[in-house]
């Protein structure tokens, strides 16, 4: 087979993939695509076809659910442990030589895999740093770099038996690239190179080493187009691929894949209510028993044209009584499809997950929304966790390729947020819970904790620091006393019974 050759897996995926991308692209990706997506009517023309799909908007439901979910993941920062130096942590925010920190490569990531469900993230090192010293290579901007590989481009893979375990021994992947065409600097000549990440077989049939290969469309792709590259970590070969799938070994169908069919439909069902409306909306004057008046030039009927003030008159050569009326549309054709469009979008917004949906207007109870968000939860925090461990295993390799040793990567821990509690009871409880505190109810800790969740307060903020903090602000309002009058004080009297008032100058 040749290099190019395609998993079954991905040959049944990139349609899929390909979907929810161009909804996610939004409108005029999708319009683009035709008839893919919105199918001419029987008996449309061209121009018919044009003017029917410029009626129609495509909602970009799809797109905005993925905002939603992404802004979930990265609503609390990803948590870093591990007792990093500042060395490394300095290393971490230039991950690919590109100058793209850990928590931007992570964002990225998040955002591609999220469509797919599919990528993988290659740990390499530059040609260049093998041939200096660590020092001198650091100090050129050579080393180790990680690289996201969206799921088009991770064409095909094999997993073995690699001392008991199972492992991937092999991965191709697709790297389009372009350069200036040979007679017009003005103008690129795309290509595509194929790097091949495989381990070799040794001679009992176990794996040996890992090397990597590359074959380039533009010299042919019958064979390498160079040697072998045999990648060399701290003075040893390596002996696993250090590409890491994300976010598991395999792919699997998107969590946006169900809600891009409804986006389509939704576009398409918009489509046919768009051009119900051109066709019934608009009455059409009619008129019977008239015959129209020939043009003698061109031997066909002369138009008769409405609007203004003149009154239009016909001739009559049947002799039988003259009509004349407008056609309006009567029936239920139209409201069926408003109805299938606000089912449409009622469907949407459960695949949504309450972030494209419209305030409900009856009452949806606790343990009923728990529920439907448990749901959700589940499969966004299912994905961000095993994304996170990839992601972990990969700086854990980034960071020893790049001398820091095995003890310190090992502590290494990288925790993207799965805590998304889309409660909308929170001001409730925090009104019970502040209450309670002035009470004595509930001990400063609670408050703390759930501000804590609700990110009231700042992230670095430990316990200690949080009763500082609010020891400084309390106002503390002495309570008043009054003085008993004593016995022997009696008010004086004036000469008139009443009491005496001093002047300000006799208080002087």
């Amino acid at each position: 087979m040749a290099v190019d050759n395609q998993h079954k897996l991905y040959s049944e995926s990139k349609e899929d993939w390909e979907q929810v991308r161009d909804c996610l692209a939004g409108e005029r990706t999708v319009k683009s695509k035709g008839e893919l997506y919105l199918p001419k009517l029987s008996g449309m023309t061209d121009e018919d076809y044009t003017r029917y799909k410029k009626k129609v908007h495509f909602f970009g439901a799809t797109a905005r659910v993925a905002d939603g979910l992404h802004g979930a993941v990265f609503s609390k920062p990803p948590q870093v442990i591990g007792d990093m130096s500042g060395e490394f942590s300095e290393t971490l925010k230039d991950v690919d030589l590109e100058g793209t920190s850990l928590l931007q490569f992570s964002s990225d990531v998040i955002w591609d895999a999220m469509m797919t469900n599919w990528g993988g993230i290659l740990v390499d090192y530059s040609k260049d740093a093998e041939k200096v010293s660590l020092a001198e290579a650091k100090a050129k901007g050579y080393g180790a770099f990680m690289k996201w590989y969206p799921a088009e481009y991770v064409i095909n893979w094999r997993y073995g038996l690699v001392k008991g375990r199972e492992r991937l021994v092999l991965v191709v992947l697709k790297e389009p690239y372009a350069e200036a065409a040979p007679t017009d600097i003005f103008s690129e000549k795309a290509y595509t190179r194929y790097r091949v990440l495989r381990l070799e077989k040794n001679p009992d049939g176990s794996y040996g080493n890992y090397i990597q290969e590359v074959y380039d469309e533009k010299i042919g792709l019958k064979s390498p187009s160079d040697s072998a590259i045999e990648p060399v970590m701290n003075g040893k070969r390596l002996t696993f691929i250090p590409f890491y799938t994300v976010p598991g070994k395999l792919p699997e169908k998107s969590m946006l894949l169900d809600l891009s069919y409804m986006n389509i439909g939704h576009y398409q069902e918009s489509a046919d209510y768009q051009n119900g409306k051109q066709y019934t909306s608009i009455p059409t004057p009619y008129a019977t028993n008239v015959s129209l008046e020939i043009d003698e030039s061109t031997k066909k009927p002369i138009p008769v044209h409405i609007g203004g003030t003149k009154f239009l008159t016909f001739n009559n050569e049947t002799g039988a009584p003259i009509h004349v009326g407008f056609l309006e549309f009567t029936g239920s054709g139209m409201n069926a499809l408003k109805d299938g469009i606000n089912l449409t979008e009622s469907q949407m917004a459960i695949l949504g997950a309450h972030i494209i949906t419209a305030e409900k207007k009856g009452v949806e109870s606790a343990a009923v929304a728990g529920i439907h968000r448990a749901g959700e939860n589940g499969v966004l925090g299912a994905f961000a966790r095993n994304t996170t461990e990839q992601i972990t295993k990969a700086v854990r390799c980034f960071g020893e390729w790049n001398g820091y040793s095995e003890a310190i990567m090992s502590e290494f821990d990288y925790q993207l947020n799965t805590d998304y509690d889309l409660s909308e009871n929170n001001a409730s409880i925090l009104s019970v819970l502040l209450q309670g505190r002035q009470a004595g109810e509930f001990p400063k800790i609670v408050l703390f904790r759930f501000l804590k969740k609700l990110q009231a307060i700042p992230e670095d903020w430990d316990f200690d620091m949080f009763l500082e903090e609010t020891d400084k602000d309390t106002v503390k309002v002495e309570p008043l006393i009054l003085d008993e009058p004593k016995e022997d004080d009696e008010p004086e009297e004036n000469n008139e019974g009443g009491i005496e008032e001093s002047t300000p100058e006799e208080d002087e």
